[in-house]
């Protein structure tokens, strides 16, 4: 994965835009789970009425083991464009070649 760009603002990030309906229904429930027990459990996400971001770790030996295979491979695809996170908001994009479960 390509390194995270210094600059005088603090660092820059990519990150891979989708739609939540690439996002299967249990990770849904599970980052809202996250966000509604103040962190303590479910799926660590940064999240808003619209959707989720959900960090890619740079290595794959590091994405948690509780993750789904639909998200693992979400990763894959997010770290194969040198994304650090995945946004899932209702009206992002839509990738005909990944799943759709919406």
């Amino acid at each position: 994965m390509s390194e995270v760009l210094p600059t005088s603002a603090g660092f820059v990030c990519r990150h891979l835009d989708l739609s939540t309906g690439h996002l299967p229904l249990a990770e849904r429930d599970a980052c809202e789970l996250y966000l509604s027990s103040g962190g303590t459990a479910g799926r660590s996400c940064l999240g808003g009425p619209y959707g989720w971001m959900i960090h890619v770790p740079t290595e794959a030996e590091d994405v948690p083991q509780d993750v789904s295979p639909e998200l693992a491979a979400l990763m894959v695809r997010a770290r194969e464009q040198n994304c650090h996170y995945i946004h899932f908001d209702r009206d992002g994009s839509i990738d005909e070649t990944l799943p759709f479960y919406d």
